[in-house]
């Protein structure tokens, strides 16, 4: 059995700028919002390296990087770009919305 899609509201559209980056959990999913180039995207927010989270961590160009060891990963793939202890898979990107204002990922 297929259960619909949901829209989590994570942040007011507005408050979006390039640079942002903050950390959500939304139907029990760990996700990271970010905008950079005017885009946002909705990303896994853990790390797969080492499972750590992205709260702290920084965009650098069109990447995000992990401030544990340095894993960067594109914003708009997922792909991992750059490594520092071997390769890692990518994370998973999430579809996004805007709706009454606000922007949200949908699960």
């Amino acid at each position: 059995m297929i259960l619909p899609a949901v829209f989590f509201p994570l942040e007011r559209a507005e408050n979006l700028h390039d640079g942002y980056l903050k950390t959500f959990v939304a139907g029990g999913e760990d996700v990271v919002l970010m905008q950079q180039g005017g885009v946002p995207a909705i990303l896994e927010g853990i790390c797969p390296h080492a499972g750590h989270p992205f709260s702290h961590s920084r965009i650098v160009g069109s990447d995000i990087r992990c401030d544990m060891h340095g894993y960067r990963f594109d914003l708009r793939t997922g792909a991992c770009t750059f490594y520092t202890e071997g390769p890692i898979r990518g994370l998973r990107v999430f579809p996004h919305e805007i709706r009454d204002g606000f922007i949200g990922v949908v699960l």
